[in-house]
């Protein structure tokens, strides 16, 4: 069974409340804070994804998330331009 929207959701949010933990008490490395900020991507795109089921739309993890959305910068032209 694919796991569902708020599954992820839980999951990168546990995760994140541990890698704030440690940059609370200073012991993040370069690493953690590359990954802290992979995660804040993700959990935007995963409560879009959550809106959208709600809205009735069927939301597939392994189709709409992992293969449909990339990160660009500012500096880049967004995606389709």
């Amino acid at each position: 069974m694919a796991q569902s929207v708020m599954q992820k959701i839980q999951e990168l949010s546990e995760e994140r409340e541990r890698l704030v933990a440690r940059e609370g008490i200073h012991h993040a490395g370069e690493e953690d804070r590359a990954r802290l900020e992979r995660i804040d991507h993700d959990l935007r795109v995963l409560w879009d994804l959550r809106r959208r089921e709600l809205a009735g739309e069927q939301i597939r993890l392994d189709e709409d998330y992992y293969d449909s959305y990339t990160r660009y910068t500012d500096a880049d032209d967004p995606p389709g331009r």
